[in-house]
């Protein structure tokens, strides 16, 4: 049973990692959703807990399910906390069908190729004055560019924004060879020949370092993905270049093939980014949902998370 609770020993941190707990059901979501580390979230859930005196949630097959005091618990909570929130901050009145406001996105050329285009459609159905400028490279630190407004989103393989909780993950991918098969009843002509993106400032530089580091030269290194579909044709050159870029090739043109490289590089989280400090933008988290919902859009060509899938499907239109 609960004990009775005085307000001066609760604060709004704890009230909020309760109600994220009661939506997300899971530590590491509720941390990721509140922007803090997942540690900072159990140290928060113990201290409720001894003064609530009731264990609050208990894992199941489930994950953390509440108990019948969480119950009890959790509307009139969760009431409070919004009346309080609205009162402090009125809405912004973002309507996407009448906004004319522009925002700037981080995205490689990878990205873009993969899920701008459904991105601008879901956009200029639902918010046709609303504008986007994509961007590829910045001055300074990406991080720095979120948390002073210079960027809205982020999205892509990304390890420096790693340590970032401010991040839904997208999709995985890894990298691969594509090449043109060779015509039926002829071989392929020697060993393999490697064209490379050597992206500047990105963490795709990651291949080219692993080309030198086995003292093997890429016949042709280019400053991004784009032209490297473009030097297959009628070459025995073998493109490095991600999973689903290279699925995507292969369903736009016929006599592509894509092959297992011969030595291993690291896997790849994409993921969208944003500022703790715009976490009540409604602009900002209306187009969350929409970029969440393009790579929905992309069906069998993104192996998406279920997480991803989830939030998908209750993003907003």
């Amino acid at each position: 049973m609960g004990r009775n609770i005085k307000l001066e020993q609760l604060d709004f941190r704890l009230l909020k990692v309760f109600i994220a707990m009661l939506r997300e059901r899971h530590v590491g979501r509720a941390a990721d959703a509140l922007g803090m580390s997942q540690p900072a979230v159990s140290t928060q859930l113990a201290k409720l807990r001894g003064i609530a005196g009731d264990p609050l949630f208990v894992r199941n097959a489930q994950g953390m399910q509440p108990t019948p005091l969480a119950r009890e618990w959790a509307t009139p909570v969760a009431g409070a906390l919004a009346a309080l929130e609205q009162a402090l901050n009125p809405p912004s009145g973002f309507d996407p069908a009448a906004s004319r406001r522009s925002f700037i996105v981080y995205m490689t050329d990878v990205g873009q190729t993969l899920i701008l285009n459904r991105l601008v459609s879901r956009i200029g159905a639902a918010a046709p004055g609303v504008r986007l400028r994509m961007v590829t490279a910045w001055e300074g630190a990406l991080a720095e560019r979120l948390d002073d407004g210079a960027l809205d989103l982020a999205v892509g393989w990304i390890p420096q924004l790693k340590a970032r909780k401010t991040s839904t993950l997208l999709f995985k991918d890894r990298y691969v060879g594509v090449r043109e098969a060779p015509p039926r009843g002829r071989p392929a002509a020697g060993p393999a020949r490697y064209a490379v993106a050597d992206v500047p400032r990105s963490a795709h530089q990651i291949v080219a370092e692993r080309f030198r580091l086995r003292a093997l030269e890429p016949v042709v290194a280019t400053s991004n993905f784009f032209m490297l579909s473009e030097l297959l044709a009628g070459t025995s050159l073998t493109a490095v270049v991600p999973g689903h870029l290279a699925r995507l090739w292969a369903s736009q043109r016929g006599g592509l093939r894509i092959e297992e490289l011969p030595f291993k590089l690291p896997g790849m989280s994409i993921r969208m980014h944003w500022s703790a400090g715009n976490w009540r933008d409604e602009g900002i988290d209306w187009l969350r949902g929409q970029v969440v919902a393009s790579v929905r859009d992309c069906g069998a060509l993104l192996q998406l998370p279920r997480e991803t899938r989830r939030r998908a499907g209750t993003a907003k239109a």
